[in-house]
């Protein structure tokens, strides 16, 4: 059974909060939680589960979300790291948005996608993070992920 995001839209709040992590190959994670304007429908939130991988995966940069690379290691490490997220959970709100679209922008941007691009989103993180410092012989960071 594919792995699915935890909905919970039985709250009262007028906002949504989506809650991802990343995981490098050295099983290294950082989870980040957005909160956008406005209160997700139970159709949006299984349009956004029905876009996910069979691990329950998706690609943030695709539909303008935050890549959580640099947070977990600050550079690009080619053997470790890649461009898939996990969607952990989706919720409805009363905390105040953060994010700079409302929760119908977000499900648009989704519902308009035909496709993951993990290629074009870790060519992108390649350039914009750089190589990593130096490697030991595990292959694994040489500087440990930083604290959140």
């Amino acid at each position: 059974m594919p792995r699915q995001p935890l909905i919970d839209l039985a709250g009262d709040g007028p906002n949504t909060r989506i809650t991802w992590t990343y995981t490098d190959g050295g099983n290294h994670k950082h989870t980040r939680r957005s909160v956008y304007a406005g209160a997700i429908s139970g159709e949006q939130a299984a349009l956004l589960a029905s876009k996910l991988t069979a691990d329950g995966e998706f690609v943030p940069a695709d539909v303008g979300m935050p890549m959580l690379q640099l947070v977990v290691n600050g550079f690009w490490h080619p053997t470790l790291d890649h461009a898939w997220h996990t969607l952990d959970a989706i919720e409805t709100s009363r905390e105040t948005s953060d994010a700079d679209v409302d929760v119908a922008a977000l499900a648009d941007r989704w519902s308009a996608l035909p496709d993951w691009d993990p290629d074009a989103a870790e060519a992108a993180l390649a350039e914009d993070l750089g190589p990593p410092p130096e490697e030991d012989e595990d292959d694994e960071p040489a500087a440990p992920a930083p604290s959140p």
